[in-house]
């Protein structure tokens, strides 16, 4: 007589649900972790049906629950599989990994900001530091406008408005540009990021002050007209070809071209372990004359400064 074995059934029904599941899952096109979610569960409830209908189908006054050793074994290694994988699951690691796999670069448009300025504002205010690139042009118009692209992972949300990566407010004499970092998440399996190329067009008799942007800034002023300022920023390249009649001051930064000898300036190396590199880490208070010198674009605590002057 054939004696049977708890957990035989349990497994063999076990493989047969999983194969059904998977298959449904390429013919329907499941999720994979959806059907594996509401498979494993399968398996506790078969297995205890399984003792149940032995113990009731057993004629024994005490009926003895002879396992299939094998068998628990590997449902046990199943079960165990499908709890920690609704582990993941609630915990949001799962949804990390298929992000991951899922997730592509994507270039898109920034919704432009254009503003006519009245002739009471005769100071630009731009700060924050959600700008990678940014490039500043001067021009003749009483207009100040702010365009460019951005460059974010698939997972993020997009840029639907002008609210959603920069805010502006005037007061008095002021108009103030305050540009939003980007929501980003960084962990040790996953991360995303949002990076703007930005062209920002400001009027050549308007004060300019650039602050802390931690950017790398592009700047042509064409013609200054006025005084700006640039502040905290990273790698800076000033254009000044079109310009004439300009000062350009810096101090506690960092000059490229300093060999120039339209340069003036005292030099402060700074404080270095004679085991540290020997590279170039001195920073520069001077000055640039061109001209005149009527208008001054005035350089503060910033990384590196390029300034490009050829004929």
């Amino acid at each position: 007589m054939r004696t049977w074995r708890v957990g035989t059934f349990s497994m063999g029904l076990s493989l047969l649900l999983l194969g059904v599941f998977l298959l449904l899952s390429q013919i329907l096109e499941w999720d994979i972790t959806t059907a594996l979610k509401l498979w494993w569960p399968v398996i506790l409830v078969v297995l205890g049906l399984e003792i149940l209908l032995y113990l009731f189908l057993s004629k024994q006054e005490k009926p003895y629950l002879n396992f299939d050793i094998f068998s628990i074994l590997i449902v046990g290694i199943l079960g165990t599989a499908g709890i920690i994988m609704v582990f993941l699951q609630t915990s949001g690691f799962i949804d990390l990994i298929q992000d991951e796999i899922k997730k592509e670069e994507r270039t898109l448009d920034l919704p432009a900001y254009e503003q006519n300025i009245s002739n009471d504002i005769n100071r630009v205010v731009v700060e924050g530091d959600g700008i990678g690139q940014l490039k500043i042009d001067g021009t003749n118009d009483r207009n100040v406008s702010l365009f460019g692209t951005y460059r974010q992972d698939s997972s993020l949300d997009k840029i639907a408005k002008l609210e959603d990566y920069v805010t502006t407010s005037h007061k008095g004499d002021t108009l103030y540009i305050r540009v939003k970092e980007r929501p980003y998440q960084t962990s040790t399996f996953y991360s995303d990021y949002s990076n703007m190329d930005a062209t920002l067009l400001v009027p050549t008799d308007v004060q300019l002050e650039i602050t802390n942007l931690k950017s790398n800034l592009s700047i042509n002023p064409r013609g200054l007209k006025s005084d700006w300022k640039v502040s905290g920023a990273g790698e800076l390249d000033i254009d000044i070809q079109e310009t004439n009649d300009v000062m350009v001051s810096v101090e506690n930064t960092q000059v490229e071209n300093g060999e120039n000898q339209n340069w003036s300036f005292v030099k402060e190396a700074e404080d270095t372990d004679e085991y540290e590199s020997t590279e170039d880490d001195t920073t520069y208070n001077g000055n640039y004359k061109k001209g005149k010198a009527d208008h001054h674009i005035y350089v503060f605590n910033s990384a590196l400064l390029q300034l490009n002057d050829k004929k």
